[in-house]
């Protein structure tokens, strides 16, 4: 039982002891208005034998005769006198022990009120400096008290808020750990094609060199001037997006004008290697509508076709194509490159990761990456499988869902 529900107990243990005082309190003044009107009586009794003198004799006689008898009416008196200072002695001291018992149990109240309120600052402290354990709460000691449900309640909401800070904690140091790695990560990508550059400009001071070879040495530096030029950009976009910095805009647009930009933007790399390109738009006019940022649908479709045409041999094709669905377009990017293994598919679309066969081909690791954060933006997914070609693998599918308006 609850302190607060013995407290309730005990007031209705006083309802009825209060309802007694006062039906002994109505007795008394009735018997005391019923002695006067007797008062009354005697001495009307008395005035009308005033105008003569009587002895005791005749006085007793004539109050034996309206029912006064001396012995009965002292006797009746003093009874009534004994109850009424029984009831009162009694009922006072009935009172004064309840009153002490109440004092004395919300003493107790306020004494577990106290303990219960060090337990919460306790808890908080443990909460504040990180030392909190759940399994060695003080609050548990306080199960079997007369709190247990008001402790269960605080209990849980504890635990919550332990485990809202712990996740809290937890992402602070995934991000803290996270940042090392980017600043470990971004160092080794820009240390290699710096260290290209350091070594083609050594060789350039070389006052031996002949025309031709400066002329080739500087077409060298400027391969690694752009390539640097371009992970550089990469990483400033990544960058902007994790922080929020790009606010990608969302209207109404063509799905066929992001996907020709990106084929344009990508043409003269895949000529290098006499790679071509096949679109297969179904019709301009057959392409649904979807709610993109159209510079930056077609950049994450550019990352996806350099990606394809870095693993492609030469004289290898890339083919597109676009599928309306229900409430989805589906837009397939063919290649028959290398390919990627099993293991490798979940991995590819890390933050500067790049695949076991990758070695001899340039790149950061940062273009597919970039392409599912900017695909994410578009309410879409991204997903890789092995392009099959008369039973063997040959080559990857890269595919893309984006949301169309209906």
């Amino acid at each position: 039982m609850s302190g607060m529900s013995k407290i309730k107990k005990f007031k209705w243990y006083m309802i009825p002891l209060i309802s007694l005082i006062l039906l002994n309190t109505a007795v008394i003044t009735k018997e005391y208005f019923s002695y006067k009107d007797e008062t009354l009586r005697l001495g009307s009794i008395l005035a009308e034998k005033q105008q003569s003198e009587m002895t005791l004799e005749e006085a007793e006689t004539v109050l034996e005769k309206y029912g006064y008898i001396k012995d009965n009416a002292s006797s009746t008196y003093r009874e009534v006198i004994k109850s009424t200072i029984f009831m009162l002695v009694s009922s006072s001291v009935v009172y004064f022990v309840i009153a002490v018992s109440l004092k004395r149990q919300e003493k107790e109240i306020e004494n577990k009120y106290n303990y219960v309120i060090e337990d919460i600052e306790c808890t908080l402290n443990a909460l504040k400096d990180g030392s909190y354990n759940p399994s060695e709460s003080e609050f548990r000691n306080l199960a079997g008290s007369e709190f247990n449900l008001n402790i269960a309640r605080l209990e849980t909401l504890i635990d919550s808020l332990y485990s809202s800070i712990s996740v809290v904690k937890e992402k602070a140091e995934n991000d803290k750990r996270e940042t090392k790695d980017v600043v470990t990560d971004i160092s080794h990508q820009l240390k290699t094609p710096l260290a290209a550059i350091k070594s083609t400009y050594e060789l350039m001071e070389n006052g031996k060199l002949s025309s031709d070879e400066r002329k080739e040495l500087e077409t060298l530096m400027g391969f690694q001037i752009a390539a640097l030029e371009k992970l550089i950009l990469s990483l400033v976009n990544i960058s902007r997006l994790e922080s929020g910095m790009i606010d990608i805009k969302l209207t109404e647009g063509n799905l066929f004008d992001s996907v020709l930009e990106a084929v344009n933007g990508i043409w003269l790399k895949a000529d290098e290697k006499n790679i071509s390109i096949d679109f297969d738009d179904c019709g301009e006019d057959k392409l649904p509508t979807i709610m993109c940022d159209k510079k930056w649908l077609s950049e994450a479709f550019v990352n996806i076709l350099d990606n394809a045409i870095k693993y492609s041999d030469e004289n290898m094709n890339i083919s597109i194509y676009i599928m309306k669905l229900n409430a989805m377009v589906r837009i397939e990017f063919k290649d028959q490159g290398s390919g990627i293994s099993d293991e490798e598919k979940h991995s590819i679309f890390k933050r500067f990761y790049r695949g076991n066969n990758s070695s001899s081909v340039e790149g950061s690791g940062v273009g597919l990456y970039l392409a599912r954060r900017i695909i994410s933006e578009h309410n879409g997914t991204i997903m890789v499988k092995d392009n099959v070609v008369d039973g063997k693998k040959k080559g990857s599918i890269f595919v893309v869902h984006l949301p169309i308006i209906q």
